[in-house]
Formats: C-alpha cells, sequence, structure tokens
C-alpha cells in the first residue's frame, strides 16, 4: 500500500495482471475499510469496455463492504466481467449491506450455487426457484414381463 508497484486496472490488454486480496481475520475490522476502497476502484476500473475477459470473485462477501458492487452485478457481463459472490447467508448481506443493496444484491445476479441453508434464505431460494411438476416413468424387467409406471 505504500508503493507504485503496479496498477489496479487488471483486465488492461497491454498489461495484464493476476490480483489476490485477502483479509485477515483476526484483524478484519481493521482492514476491511482500506480493502473495500481498494475493492471498489478495482471494479471501477475492470468494468469498461475494450478489456481483456476478467473476473471478480469474493468469497465471504459479508466480511468487506465494497461500493458499486450492485452496478458491477448488473453491467459486469456486457463488458466481460465475471462476477462470483461466496456468502453463507442471505441475513449476513442485509446486516453488512442494508436491506435494501442486499435485495438488489439478490435479485441481480443471474444463477446461484446453493448449499444447505435454512430459515429465511431457505424460503427466499425456494420462491426463487419455483415448482415443477415432472412426470417420471419407471421400467421394471423381470424374466418374462416388463411393467411401466408413469407419476408425478
Amino acid at each position: 500500500m505504500t508503493g507504485d508497484d503496479f496498477t489496479l486496472d487488471v483486465n488492461n490488454p497491454q498489461a495484464p495482471k493476476i490480483l489476490c486480496v485477502g483479509n485477515n481475520p483476526d484483524r478484519q475490522s481493521i482492514y476491511s475499510a482500506a480493502l473495500g476502497l481498494y475493492n471498489s476502484r478495482i471494479i471501477r476500473l475492470i468494468n469498461k469496455k475494450h478489456r481483456l475477459k476478467s473476473a471478480v470473485i469474493i468469497d465471504e462477501l459479508p466480511t468487506v463492504y465494497i461500493r458499486g458492487l450492485d452496478n458491477l452485478i448488473a453491467t459486469a457481463r456486457s463488458n466481460k466481467v465475471a462476477v462470483c459472490l461466496g456468502f453463507q447467508d442471505f441475513s449476513q448481506l442485509e446486516r453488512d449491506y442494508g436491506e435494501k443493496e442486499a435485495k438488489v444484491i439478490q435479485n441481480t445476479v443471474g444463477n446461484l450455487f446453493v448449499g444447505q441453508v435454512v430459515g429465511d434464505t431457505a424460503r427466499t431460494l425456494s420462491e426463487r426457484f419455483g415448482k415443477i411438476v415432472q412426470q417420471r416413468e419407471s421400467v421394471s424387467r423381470s424374466n418374462d414381463n416388463v411393467t411401466t409406471s408413469t407419476n408425478t
């Protein structure tokens, strides 16, 4: 943070870079403001036309606030930027990003990879996925008989 070793425009076609930024759980509250500032600057620099394809991968999203994240999610694909956000539960987003911004983030993302969740997050995801009635056909065979059954 003290020098000018490189610029933050990681997807610059003339000088591409890989940048990995991490936080220290023991000093999370100390570092998160600075990391949030860096991350906000980085996403503004890379989310532009005529740049290389890039990805923004953020695990444990609620541990750092990134201003402009909702805009990145909404516009990144058209600028060849993939966005992957990891967090445990929607309630973490609401706590750390506020209810309105958390809702925007939840409703703007296109694909979800979900593990086990409970409570409000489970209900929200259930509503989002919806219900589909599918027909299933099963076939049983024995030496002299074939049985077919269909159920929903």
